[in-house]
């Protein structure tokens, strides 16, 4: 399933129909696979009453000890200050920054 989601990714001849199917199993699924997997694990950290803020050595608790928040929430900064990142990364970590706030304040 992985080599044939590679393959849906980089293919330029997709139909409009054939991205909308897409987008309806997973609408994540353009994103590199590292990335989204840390996404999800970003968020399930968040859901389990995880923040956004702290020391970037914290781990993504009980549920997953190997996980550091933090440090990847440094990473994707640097990163969309060297303007690695696509516009829909960009959008996640805004709405989560945004909804965090909102939670906070």
């Amino acid at each position: 399933m992985g080599a044939w989601m590679r393959r849906q990714r980089k293919a330029d001849n997709l139909t409009t129909d054939q991205v909308a199917k897409l987008d309806g199993l997973d609408e994540l699924w353009r994103l590199e696979p590292d990335w989204n997997r840390s996404y999800r694990r970003l968020l399930a950290y968040l859901a389990a009453g995880g923040t956004l803020h702290g020391p970037a050595n914290r781990t993504g608790g009980e549920a997953d000890p190997t996980f550091r928040p933090g440090t990847w929430l440094r990473k994707q900064a640097k990163a969309r200050t060297e303007g690695k990142l696509t516009e829909q990364q960009t959008a996640l970590l805004d709405a989560l920054t945004r909804h965090a706030e909102t939670v906070a304040g």
